[in-house]
């Protein structure tokens, strides 16, 4: 039987915005709706700067300078192989060192041929011991003595010359990459005064995009704001409606009963229980 079934209650929610709330609303909806009904446009162009005319032009001269610079790099690595090679070591290579080492060491060959040795003979001549072996011991001394000093000129003046040569060369090697900068200087320079200009282009053009997209985006965005303030403002409530199913009476009855039960038990022990239980029943048909 479905005359005793309890029906599931119903009941809906609705917010009532307060008058300020609505006046809000009213405000904004335009807006809303106009963003949704239109596509917001693309900026039509680029968003880049392209390259400034100092900039192209810096870059020619960089690759009008880039000859040069390679070839002071060829030329700066050629001269570090040869003063790592046994070569420069070599003083007969270097006939500017060859002939100081002839001019240094020329009086002392003068000097044996035009004194030492001459003495040498006309002492011997005097003594009556010309061409013999002591005049041989005496001229070869001589020589020996001049030889040895002349042998260390040259190797002084060799030893000075590698020397200043290689400190030279080390110079001039360091400096290399300063020569290299040098030049591309006038293109370096040449070139900054062009990306000075691109970033200031690129910043014109990026507020000629921001601009546009705001202009895009403005009435959203009041939109937006306006509603935001409905939830600062006071007002407004929640009105819940609903149905709630009628009580039914054969349940009742049944707790009734019971609840009658247990309460002539208490007063009437035995007969109680059974008078209290039909009081309890009849009360919702009663009072119901």
């Amino acid at each position: 039987m479905t005359t005793g079934s309890q029906q599931a209650p119903t009941q809906t929610t609705q917010q009532v915005l307060s008058p300020e709330q609505r006046e809000l609303m009213q405000l904004a909806m335009p807006g809303v709706r106009e963003f949704a009904a239109s596509v917001p446009q693309r900026y039509q162009g680029s968003t880049t700067a392209g390259f400034d005319p100092s900039q192209v032009a810096g870059q020619e001269q960089a690759l009008g300078a880039a000859g040069t610079v390679g070839n002071l790099g060829a030329s700066g690595a050629g001269t570090t192989g040869y003063w790592l090679s046994p070569q420069a070591l070599d003083v007969t290579n270097n006939p500017a060192i060859g002939g100081a080492i002839d001019a240094a060491t020329r009086p002392v060959y003068e000097n044996l041929t035009r004194t030492a040795l001459p003495a040498v003979r006309s002492g011997a001549a005097q003594t009556g011991n010309f061409g013999g072996s002591r005049q041989g011991i005496a001229e070869g001394l001589a020589i020996q003595g001049a030889g040895n000093t002349a042998g260390d000129i040259s190797s002084r003046i060799a030893s000075e010359a590698y020397g200043q040569n290689v400190r030279a060369q080390l110079q001039a090697l360091g400096l290399l990459p300063q020569t290299q900068q040098a030049q591309l200087a006038e293109a370096t320079t040449t070139s900054g005064v062009g990306d000075v200009r691109q970033q200031m282009q690129q910043r014109l053009l990026d507020e000629q995009v921001g601009n546009f997209n705001y202009d895009q985006y403005a009435p959203f965005l009041q939109s937006r704001e306006i509603l935001s303030l409905l939830q600062g403002l006071p007002g407004g409530s929640t009105v819940s409606t609903g149905s709630v199913p009628g009580q039914n009476k054969a349940m009742s009855a049944l707790g009734g009963a019971a609840s009658g039960a247990a309460l002539g038990s208490a007063i009437f022990p035995g007969v109680g229980t059974a008078v209290g239980a039909g009081a309890g029943a009849l009360l919702p048909f009663l009072f119901g």
